[in-house]
């Protein structure tokens, strides 16, 4: 049986089954920086689509991605085969698009149709939370489109619950109790919030006062020393 899993950089892919040896494990970007921390334990395919611009983490070039890629003897899947790694492959995303469409917004994307194109029994995202109010929310719906044609085709899938990847809190229709449940728990947790708020709000500024008090206080004082020093 194929398995594999995809690896990003929320801190649940310390989560992924790194000691299972029927699981592929696929990394991207600059993620190997994560291996010291024993977060990332071996992968077995890596992924970087991002050519010459900086790294999604701002922390590591694209060059410099390539020269570490280059002491490695596993699969660099890139947008064209570099002559700085003997091991990089292009990204077959003509072959891809062909098949499934070419809805790709992000690399994890891209790392999933490839499990797809492959044939992949089994494929799990750990790492990738993608929560809506997130910088990456935007990317979500492109993950949960390519996890939607991996079910289509009757492939298992796991993602951490963690994630906001392919979740909702209520069934549309059949879950309007719930809905409305959490609504009014939500709005009564910011109502309590606000005004926890103010009231801290409302304390700084006292303390603030007091704060200004003291020191008109001190230097009162410094003055009164000054003009007594020059009688002296």
């Amino acid at each position: 049986m194929k398995k594999v899993a995809i690896l990003g950089y929320t801190p649940t892919r310390a989560y992924a089954p790194y000691k299972d040896d029927r699981f592929e494990i696929w990394g991207l970007n600059d993620l190997y920086r994560f291996k010291a921390e024993k977060d990332i334990q071996r992968w077995t395919r890596w992924f970087n689509f991002h050519q010459d611009i900086p790294s999604p983490t701002g922390r590591t070039s694209y060059h410099d991605c390539l020269l570490e890629y280059a002491k490695w003897d596993c699969p660099v899947y890139l947008i064209e085969k570099s002559l700085i790694v003997p091991n990089s492959i292009k990204y077959p995303l003509e072959e891809i698009s062909n098949l499934y469409g070419n809805y790709f917004t992000n690399s994890i994307s891209y790392m999933i149709a490839l499990a797809i194109y492959e044939g992949f029994e089994e494929i799990g995202v750990y790492g990738v939370d993608m929560a809506t109010d997130s910088e990456y929310g935007q990317q979500r719906p492109s993950c949960e489109y390519w996890l939607g044609v991996a079910v289509g085709k009757g492939i298992k899938t796991y993602v951490h619950p963690v994630a906001d990847l392919l979740k909702t809190r209520a069934l549309y229709g059949y879950d309007a109790h719930k809905e409305l449940d959490y609504s009014a728990k939500l709005k009564g947790m910011i109502d309590k919030m606000n005004k926890d708020k103010a009231n801290a709000q409302a304390q700084a500024k006292q303390a603030e006062q007091v704060a200004w008090q003291y020191s008109g206080a001190i230097d009162a004082m410094r003055q009164a020393d000054r003009m007594w020093k020059g009688l002296k």
